[in-house]
This record gives structure tokens, sequence and C-alpha cells, in this order.
């Protein structure tokens, strides 16, 4: 009997060994996959066993975003019956689970709807490549595609914004602490996205637009966010405090990098100069970039019609950070990070010159049988305006 009890709990032990080993198998397995919704409906299982590799492209402003999924097609099955339809949407989640450590365990990261704007069929292999953009492009969208003519007289950007929005059935997020008026504007034969840009670049702002969305944003309160995260150069050796004992710890997260210092087209500050025709009375206004004080550099002259001194010198500032935002700016490729997206600010450090703080312009995501990435796209941000 003792016999048999010592047997019989060395099989429990081995079954409960067993077990653990499948748990913390399971527990450190690493992976990335995405959830699909094609016009409502859940894809995901029936499309995992042909995605080949998947892109999503997000844009801090100027461009809209889109996805790009590459599909094994060799009974041809995508380029026939199971062709999606253009204009038909997709709702997309990038999946990961412990991903960014053993125990984060499932953490998402919901890309927004897309509508299907083109589809590509290629041999051999046979592939489709589905591409799709998070902008309404359906016969019913008119902010692109229907040209207008309007006036608007003595209008706030953020009323004339709205209008737009209203016009065309979408919703207005508005994320600026100004709100600069217009005396005058005309849309002449133009889309409603045209005037917009055009509305968004005289004021200073970032315009995106999704399917339902228009987004207006100012970047310096973007730029004067916590950074999300900080990176090092490649093989620096760092210390970190661990329970009172300090350790050096190697900081090797980033795949690739480069970064790039323009010269010319730079400027130390703005002068701002208008003669208004009916009493020629003159409003000047002079900015100089806080870190530029005490460097040599040129005087950027501008002569736009402004109605106040207030103006002029939001107009210096606006013009100055225009030509020098781009001066420094970089790249950099990492393991997936599913955090990095554009808006985001992040620390670089041990670069020399090019340390300092960025904000993300547009990230890259993509996922495929090597794994799962991401690249970005970044430029240092302006102290002071």
């Amino acid at each position: 009997m003792a016999v048999l009890q010592s047997l019989q709990k060395k099989i429990t032990i081995l079954k409960a060994q067993a077990t653990a080993g499948l748990l913390a198998q399971e527990h450190i397995s690493r992976r990335a996959w995405l959830s699909v919704t094609y016009n409502g409906k859940d894809i995901s299982e029936s499309l995992v066993q042909y995605v080949l590799s998947f892109s999503y492209t997000d844009n801090l402003t100027g461009q809209v975003d889109d996805i790009s999924i590459t599909l094994e097609d060799r009974a041809e099955l995508w380029e026939a019956d199971w062709m999606p339809e253009r204009g038909a949407t997709l709702d997309i989640t990038i999946c990961t689970y412990n991903w960014s450590d053993l125990y984060s365990e499932e953490e998402d990261l919901k890309l927004g709807k897309f509508e299907i704007d083109e589809i590509e069929a290629s041999s051999a292999p046979n592939v489709v490549t589905i591409k799709a953009v998070a902008i309404s492009i359906g016969d019913d969208s008119t902010l692109r595609s229907t040209l207008r003519s309007h006036t608007w007289e003595n209008i706030s950007v953020w009323k004339a914004a709205n209008d737009i929005a209203w016009q065309n059935g979408m919703k207005l997020q508005w994320y600026c602490d100004e709100n600069p008026n217009i005396d005058k504007l005309e849309q002449s034969d133009e889309s409603d996205l045209d005037v917009l840009q055009k509305i968004c670049d005289d004021a200073g702002f970032a315009l995106k637009v999704t399917t339902d969305t228009i987004i207006i944003f100012d970047v310096k309160k973007f730029e004067q966010n916590d950074v999300y995260a900080e990176y090092y150069h490649p093989g620096t050796t760092i210390l970190d405090n661990v329970e009172d004992q300090t350790k050096p710890v190697q900081t090797d997260a980033l795949l690739s990098y480069s970064f790039k210092a323009k010269i010319r087209d730079v400027y130390k500050k703005c002068h701002v100069k208008y003669a208004k025709d009916k009493d020629k009375s003159v409003i000047e206004s002079t900015f100089v970039a806080p870190d530029k004080q005490d460097k040599d550099g040129a005087t950027l002259e501008i002569h736009q019609q402004v109605s106040s001194q207030a103006e002029a010198d939001r107009l210096a500032k606006i013009k100055l950070r225009e030509k020098n935002c781009e001066e420094f700016t970089g790249s950099f490729s990492s393991d997936g990070n599913i955090g990095l997206c554009a808006g985001e600010t992040i620390e670089m450090l041990g670069f020399g010159n090019f340390s300092g703080k960025y904000i993300i312009t547009q990230t890259k995501h993509d996922i495929s049988s090597s794994g799962f990435t991401s690249s970005v796209e970044i430029r240092k941000c302006l102290d002071g305006y």
C-alpha cells in the first residue's frame, strides 16, 4: 500500500509539473495578430490562414492613414468570388500577447475603420493585396469630391470647421487652446477638404481626417506632453538602480536609425510688417526663436495682412515654426510597439547634437511571418513656439 501511495504521489507530482510546464509555455508565448471585421462581420479566423503581411501607416497630419493586407491566393478565391467590394469597410485591431514583457498578457491597438479603395492581384505566386484608407471614398462622400463656392465673413476657425463637418455629416474634434478669427474666407470651386486645409495652414493648426471625423489640433500642445519612451544609442550602458544595487543595463531597442540636420532655410527670427491701406499705419512684430537667441541666423521677412498687433505677434511665431520645424528630423525601426503612435513624444539619448525630445510624425506597423516591427519618422520638438 505504501508503494502504491508513493507511486500515485509521484504521478500526481509529474502531472502537476507537466501542467505547470504547459502553462509556463503558454504564458511566455509572444505573438501578434489581427482582429478584422468586414462590413461589420468578424472575419479574423477565416482570414488568418491567408495573410502573408499587413502594414498600417499612422500619419500625424497632411496624409490620410492607410492599411495594406497581402493575402495568399493560390486557389484564386480573393481575385474572384471572395474579392472585396470597393468602398467596403474594414475595422482592424492589432492584438499582442505578452509582447512587451512576459506578464503583459493581451494589449491591443484599435486602428479604426478603413474603406477599401484599391485591390491588386499578381503572380507568381498568386497574391492579392487589399489597400484601404481612413477616409470616406464612397459615392456619398462629399468632403473631397464635391466642389463648392462659398464666402465666410468674420468667422472663427472653429466655427468654419464645424460648419464644414456638419455639411458633410461628420464630427469635429478640436484640440486647440486658441480660436483665431477669420475676417473673410473665399471658397471658389474648391472641395471642402482643400479649403479646410487652407484654414488650418493659415491658423498654424494641424488637420487629420478619418472616415467620419475631422480632427484639428495644435502640434505645440502635443510637443509639450510627457515623453512616451526613451531611446538610447545602441550599445549604450546605463545604470539601473534595483533594490539599492546599481547594475548596468544594455539598451539595444533600436534595430536601425538615421538623423538629418537641415542647414538652409532655417531662421533665427521672423519679422512681420504690414501697412494698412486706409490710414497707412504700420503693424510690426518680431519673434526670436528661444533656442537661437545667442546664435547668428537669418531673419524671415513676412509681408501679410494682419488686423491687430496680437495677430502680427501670432503670425510671427507661426511662420517661424513653419520654417524651422524640420531642422532636425530622423527615423528608426524597432521591435513592434503599439504605443508608438503619431503625436506621441519620445526622448533620444546619446546621439550627440541629435539628442533631444522628438514628436512622432509617422508610424508604420508591419506584421508578417518574420514578426512584428515598427518604423517611425520623427522631428525634434521646438521650444517656446
